[in-house]
């Protein structure tokens, strides 16, 4: 029983030795988050107001809009993208959602770019802390910073609506006329003839 005793203790020397002595730093390749073929991120708006056509006002109009994101299933495209600084990421994503944005309002018969460059410049003038959660998301996204990064090609035409608003002090309504209403209005309720009731 001694023996083993010593033999243990023996054996638990030496590796401990070992690793002290080991000056090889160990690592691990950088681990990434995969989805399945076919994986998308789905996110709904939807909005009801009562239509008031009726006394017990029971009859409701809603809109939805839909939006979905393919998610990622490959590691290699973001290998090359951690060069890249945060900002130019995430001005990226957010050209991509105006873009789908866009899309959207032309499929709706409406001017989808001025619908765009009017919600950019109208966000200028929110409050810089939001008053609602959805006041406050819509000044995130629809905050595009006014400097230039790097090389961003032909979209920069994203970041002049808020310069324009600055330099000019004209309403946002009167730069792009193309849009006859505001999407940010729209998505704060000022819309909706229920908000204009006296209760």
């Amino acid at each position: 029983m001694a023996a083993a005793s010593s033999l243990f203790r023996f054996i638990i020397i030496v590796i401990f030795t070992s690793l002290v002595s080991s000056n090889e730093l160990l690592s691990r390749k950088k681990r990434y988050l995969v989805f399945p073929e076919g994986s998308s991120l789905s996110i709904a708006i939807c909005m009801t107001a009562q239509t008031g056509i009726t006394p017990g006002e029971i009859f409701t109009e809603g809109i939805n809009w839909g939006i979905s994101y393919e998610l990622p299933n490959d590691t290699k495209p973001f290998k090359e993208l951690l060069d890249k600084p945060k900002e130019v990421m995430q001005r990226r994503h957010r050209r991509e959602l105006y873009t789908k944005i866009e899309t959207i309002m032309r499929s709706m018969g409406y001017n989808g770019r001025d619908c765009v460059l009017r919600a950019l410049c109208e966000a200028s003038r929110l409050k810089p802390k939001g008053e609602s959660l959805v006041d406050e998301i819509l000044r995130i996204v629809f905050r595009y910073p006014e400097y230039n990064i790097g090389d961003e090609g032909s979209q920069v035409q994203y970041n002049t609506p808020a310069k324009k608003r600055i330099k000019f002090k004209e309403e946002c309504c009167e730069l792009f006329p193309g849009c006859p209403f505001s999407l940010i209005d729209l998505a704060l309720g000022y819309y909706s003839t229920f908000n204009h009731f006296d209760l």
